[in-house]
């Protein structure tokens, strides 16, 4: 990887949907060099897909929450990873280390959406503990990908 592929993704990463001609002019190289190193970025596996952010409040989602979760002692790992893709106002789910398993993205469309996530959490899925906060904001710029070595 060299300069023109890291200005290439820094360019994919403000505007997926860039077409080839716009970013080739962006970068200074032909479109024919240009759509032959967005096609070795993606087989090399560096650019893994495109895709677009949906702003939460367009889609009656208001409630912005981090779930810190803390599973009981005996549940299995496998089916609640499964568990979680089925529960629509997760938009990000990590495994953690430390005092809590997972945290939680959770968007919510009110606060009784938000509790009843949280009750599922609790009764269904075998979650011992949540800590939840609400997002005031997301600082701009962020979240953002790591920078290419």
């Amino acid at each position: 990887m060299d300069q023109i592929d890291r200005k290439i993704i820094v360019i994919l990463e403000h505007d997926s949907r860039i077409s080839v001609t716009d970013l080739a002019d962006r970068i200074h190289v032909s479109i024919s060099a240009t759509s032959e190193r967005l096609r070795r970025l993606r087989s090399s596996g560096l650019i893994s897909r495109f895709t677009i952010e949906l702003a939460p409040a367009a889609t009656g989602r208001r409630i912005d929450a981090v779930v810190d979760v803390r599973l009981a002692r005996r549940t299995a790992i496998e089916p609640f990873d499964s568990a979680l893709a089925g529960l629509e106002a997760v938009v990000n789910a990590l495994h953690l280390t430390g005092p809590f398993d997972y945290q939680l993205r959770v968007q919510a469309t009110d606060v009784a959406e938000l509790d009843q996530l949280l009750t599922i959490l609790k009764s269904e899925l075998g979650v011992a503990e949540t800590n939840t906060r609400l997002v005031l904001r997301t600082v701009h710029g962020f979240p953002r990908s790591a920078p290419v070595a």
